[in-house]
């Protein structure tokens, strides 16, 4: 029988909710709340557009003279509030994850 335990093995579903999405992310912060979870945002940094660029016209050649308006940003995609014996547990499955896809803490 699907999903029905069997002696002592469970047989487990993986589905995806309507509305998952796969998100960029490029860092995270966050850190404990007062009530004890951990509160970790994932964010994803870039630049923005040019709000103004002035450009010299000498043909052929057109060159850029003033850029103005770029920031920096991190844009948060989403939020995560968890316990933190989940958070630990977490972390240690992302770097195992890391150490599979080839990547090794270098120790100095």
């Amino acid at each position: 029988m699907e999903g029905m335990t069997m002696g002592n093995e469970i047989t487990i579903f993986y589905e995806k909710a309507d509305k998952y999405q796969l998100l960029p992310v490029t860092g995270a912060f966050g850190g404990p709340t007062p009530s004890g979870d951990i509160l970790a945002e994932f964010f994803v940094e870039r630049k923005t557009p040019p709000t103004k660029i002035i450009l010299e016209i000498e043909p052929p050649n057109v060159t850029e003279k003033e850029r103005e308006g770029e920031r920096h940003i991190r844009e948060i995609q989403v939020g995560i509030l968890i316990r933190p014996d989940i958070a630990h547990s977490i972390g240690k499955w992302l770097i195992e994850k890391a150490a599979q896809a080839g990547f090794s803490e270098v120790k100095q």
